[in-house]
């Protein structure tokens, strides 16, 4: 069960997000989207009172990574920025992942709630589902994934097998 629950959003305001980002940055058509890139200098250009930090293993423990979008701050853990820098998959999405809550979950964007009962709420109004669509939608969009297979999406795009399954039965 969620803890919180999000304002709802659909999946496809989500992709029309992610590729606003790209269209921005003129990286409509980049397979490979550099997320470790992203964060390190083109967040801080957008927003500079943003920062990450690079948090050690020992410290997050079972957390990859934390958003705290009212601080303006992403904390990864130190593995994982290291192997998304080296285009780890798993690590890749969860950067791409942190973003999303990051840009999505803000103070006064987008209200959050607790979900005090722990009740089931639809995949529509949980803020990890957004946070997992949007690192989806940015890593392996329509426009680079349409025509080519799980397999080739994974290669060229950098994203785990299940991503490049779920990006295509989406599309």
């Amino acid at each position: 069960m969620a803890e919180y629950i999000a304002k709802p959003t659909s999946r496809m305001k989500i992709r029309n997000f992610a590729n606003g980002i790209r269209e921005y940055l003129e990286w409509y058509d980049e397979k490979y989207f550099p997320v470790v890139e992203f964060l390190e200098l083109v967040i801080p250009q957008l927003e500079p009172d943003f920062s990450y930090e690079i948090v050690p293993v020992e410290e997050m423990k079972h957390q990859y990574g934390l958003t705290y979008p009212d601080e303006k701050l992403i904390c990864l853990r130190e593995d994982v920025y290291e192997k998304a820098a080296e285009g780890t998959a798993r690590d890749r999405f969860t950067i791409a992942h942190e973003i999303g809550h990051y840009f999505m979950h803000r103070p006064g964007e987008l209200v959050l709630a607790r979900n005090q009962n722990k009740e089931k709420i639809p995949a529509y109004q949980d803020p990890e589902w957004q946070a997992n669509t949007f690192a989806g939608e940015l890593l392996a969009p329509p426009q680079i994934i349409t025509g080519l297979t799980a397999k080739e999406i994974s290669l060229c795009c950098g994203v785990s097998l299940d991503v490049a399954k779920i990006q295509l039965k989406n599309i």
